[in-house]
């Protein structure tokens, strides 16, 4: 299995996996260097870290031909494993719901507004529409378990009035976490003229308070650090 980074850190370890079937233009993951692990490696990186949280994320899991193989070991590790995706493969999703805790899903725009998810994904636009078809099924189908949605906060995609259009596909998860866009440059590249972060803190929590009308859980995090806002719903 390819990984950009296998580490442990407070009793949580977290794989980065190499290759995505997105293209996203400010993603540093796309071109960063990796090593071949075999399941038997990480299940041993696990075992004698001690850690009892397992986090699958990096550029795309879900690619991976093996991944089904590796959750299904961690499981019988007694490990605790989140995995996050872009939400292009539900079909694996939907294989990994008997062995995860849940599952972490990024939103990049409204999904009727094919011309940004073209650009954020880079992807063409006459596939735009089958990218929809596949994160709309994903969202539905990691409802069934605890879920986080993320959205990375690139000013005019998802900020400001746009946000509102994509409160109805916040409803059923466990948690959003609102990303302050290049607040950690190991995430992100710089974009559309953005080279330091925005949009800022006060935005932020403003966009919490709408998001928190329909989520019990809204965290923010940027360079001011991190804010868990307990909704109460």
């Amino acid at each position: 299995m390819r990984l950009i980074n296998l580490s442990e850190n407070n009793g949580e370890v977290r794989l980065e996996f190499f290759g995505c079937n997105l293209k996203c233009p400010y993603c540093v993951h796309i071109t960063q260097p990796f090593e071949e692990y075999s399941i038997d490696q990480i299940i041993d990186f696990v075992r004698d870290s001690d850690a009892q949280k397992v986090f699958l994320g990096g550029a795309e899991p879900t690619i991976q031909k093996d991944l089904m193989s590796l959750i299904e070991e961690l499981d019988r590790l007694g490990v605790e494993t989140l995995l996050k995706s872009d939400g292009m493969k539900p079909e694996v999703l939907e294989l990994a719901m008997p062995y995860v805790k849940g599952f972490v899903l990024e939103l990049k725009a409204p999904m009727d507004d094919t011309a940004s998810l073209a650009e954020l994904t880079g992807m063409p636009e006459d596939r735009v529409d089958k990218y929809v078809a596949n994160l709309s099924k994903s969202l539905e189908l990691a409802k069934n378990k605890w879920l986080r949605i993320w959205i990375r906060l690139i000013p005019g995609y998802v900020t400001g009035k746009r946000f509102e259009k994509v409160i109805p596909l916040l409803e059923g998860a466990s948690e959003v976490l609102l990303y302050q866009f290049l607040s950690n440059p190991d995430f992100d590249l710089p974009f559309k003229d953005y080279s330091d972060p925005v949009p800022s803190w006060n935005e932020m929590e403003e966009l919490a308070s709408i998001a928190c009308h329909v989520v019990p859980t809204v965290v923010i995090i940027g360079e001011n650090g991190k804010k868990s806002i307990h909704c109460g719903n």
